[in-house]
């Protein structure tokens, strides 16, 4: 493999010169110098060595990305939408699956250090446990004042850009919804008890309840923890209600597909026996039968966004905190209910 030293030899000129071309520095070359010096690049197809560049421009051009779980469908079209991004402004991504776990989130934090990460960006909510946000805020304050950008995807307690969507808003909008349609009984599949976005969906949905004159019946409101597995246990409370909602709204798609998955088993239909709705529009949402009424939420867009964010901070621009539209997304899970209840 070439070095910068043969470079500048077959082009007659120093090592400084050959690097400054090399690493595009601001520092003057002549055009006739830079082309002379890219020729000989091309000719020794010479690639010059991110670790060495990273030493000169103090830029590793890494990014680092905290996610719940990867393997998530929301997660992993976030993802894409960042390293679509990413990708094409030579940056390299890397995804640590937090699992929700403070102490994990915190250990890839200060990996995030040791790497020397150009930018990280939060895809998950915030815990509101007290301790271990103590801990997260300590580690960002570092750094953040080594000049590392970050960006959170979802609402957080520590002070940093957002680029999410308007949780409350999304989730009393689908209440809304299956008010419309006649449902006075609406289940609730709540997300982790410790996670912001999960709070804020749980408040819209009361909300929309609450404008309706319907108090929220914590009997409705059940647990889940957004995987398809807590909403598989769906159908077991439902069977067990008395009387029986004629609505189920699950705070995510995953769960509102387990509970799809879990009613059928026990031969209760959907829509006919219950409406199910979800959020946030996931790709297998259009295709579970029936196909899921949800909220899109632009997951790709926010990962998109969420990139440029930090583009912005590397570049030295004023950024502020902004939201993105939801649509409601009405497909054949969710009727009038069939009787009064």
């Amino acid at each position: 493999m070439a070095s910068i030293v043969e470079v500048a030899r077959r082009a007659g000129v120093s090592i400084t010169t050959a690097s400054r071309v090399i690493n595009n520095s601001s520092h003057p070359v002549s055009a006739a110098t830079r082309a002379r010096v890219l020729k000989v690049m091309e000719e020794l197809n010479f690639r010059p060595s991110a670790l060495a560049r990273a030493m000169i421009t103090k830029r590793t051009q890494i990014i680092g990305v905290i996610v719940g779980d990867s393997s998530d469908p929301y997660f992993s079209v976030i993802i894409r939408g960042i390293e679509d991004v990413a990708r094409k402004r030579g940056y390299l991504v890397i995804i640590c699956n937090s699992e929700r776990d403070p102490e994990v989130e915190y250990n890839y934090l200060s990996l995030m250090r040791d790497y020397h990460v150009d930018g990280l960006i939060f895809a998950g909510g915030s815990r509101q446990d007290e301790t271990a946000l103590r801990r997260v805020i300590s580690a960002l304050e570092e750094l953040h004042s080594t000049g590392v950008a970050i960006v959170a995807l979802n609402p957080h307690l520590f002070p940093a850009p957002q680029v999410s969507i308007d949780n409350v808003a999304a989730a009393r909008e689908m209440t809304e919804h299956l008010l419309a349609l006649g449902h006075r009984r609406i289940a609730y599949i709540d997300g982790p008890a410790e996670i912001t976005t999960s709070a804020l969906r749980r408040r819209g949905y009361r909300e929309a309840l609450e404008a309706a004159g319907l108090p929220p019946d914590p009997a409705l409101i059940w647990p889940g923890d957004y995987t398809f597995e807590s909403g598989l246990s769906t159908a077991d409370r439902f069977i067990a209600s008395n009387p029986r909602p004629t609505a189920i709204f699950a705070s995510n798609d995953q769960m509102a597909i387990g509970a799809i998955t879990s009613l059928r088993r026990l031969g209760i239909t959907v829509p006919n026996d219950v409406s199910v709705a979800g959020l946030d529009d996931i790709p297998s949402a259009r295709y579970i039968e029936p196909p899921l009424t949800t909220i899109e939420v632009p997951l790709h867009q926010l990962g998109a966004y969420g990139m440029q964010t930090i583009l912005c901070i590397l570049s030295g621009e004023s950024v502020e905190s902004f939201y993105l539209s939801h649509t409601l997304i009405v497909r054949r899970s969710t009727a009038p209910p069939a009787t009064e209840s």
